[in-house]
């Protein structure tokens, strides 16, 4: 299953994103735990878009979806970053970066690109946890 979604780059669009996934997450019977790991890292890229992708209007959200994954694209067109001058990932309780932390806590898989010729690509992806009635699915 493949979802996009096409965001304002506003706080409003935070949430929306996070019950559409919500919403296809718990149709397909992924359990509550493994949904709000995902939901919550959601929330975090889409925040971190929104926060930082000026000077961009929008940013994409992207899902593919299969039996044991879930892999999560969240894109922008803002200024991006310089890699060679991107810190390393800090501890949670820094008071900058954290969402990425968390992210990537969160996350089995976890890349951070810059796009050319601008604009990041925060990627993350979580195997799926089924809850026993919905094994079938």
């Amino acid at each position: 299953m493949h979802l996009s979604l096409s965001l304002p780059r506003e706080t409003g669009s935070v949430p929306v994103a996070r019950k559409v996934l919500g919403a296809t997450l718990n149709t397909v019977g992924i359990t509550e735990e493994c949904r709000a790991d995902i939901l919550l890292a959601l929330a975090e890229a889409c925040a971190n878009a929104v926060r930082h992708a000026q000077p961009a209007d929008s940013y994409e959200v992207a899902v593919d979806l299969d039996d044991a994954m879930c892999q999560i694209a969240v894109i922008d067109e803002g200024n991006g970053f310089d890699p060679a001058t991107q810190r390393p990932l800090g501890s949670a309780l820094d008071e900058t970066g954290r969402g990425l932390r968390i992210i990537e806590a969160l996350s089995d898989q976890f890349d951070l690109l810059r796009n050319e010729p601008k604009g990041t690509t925060l990627r993350f992806a979580k195997r799926l946890e089924r809850s026993p009635s919905r094994t079938s699915r």
